[in-house]
């Protein structure tokens, strides 16, 4: 499974703003966590991110995906 570094909107951790490479400076930034690709959080992100960008994003998968590259 992947682990996704994300910035949620707030501290309810209900949807993310932002995805990064790498973890982040939770001192300099805040609402910092990680979730794996079958979240639904994660599908709700990379579906509102224009198509044409999506290909830099990593794809959502479906719980339990096996086939899935870590």
């Amino acid at each position: 499974m992947s682990i996704l570094n994300v910035q949620f909107t707030d501290a309810t951790e209900n949807r993310i703003q932002s995805w990064f490479l790498s973890p982040q400076d939770p001192g300099k930034m805040e609402n910092l966590g990680t979730v794996e690709a079958d979240d639904p959080r994660w599908k709700a992100f990379y579906e509102s991110v224009p198509e044409y960008m999506r290909a830099c994003f990593p794809a959502p998968t479906a719980a339990g995906d096996v086939t899935a590259e870590p």
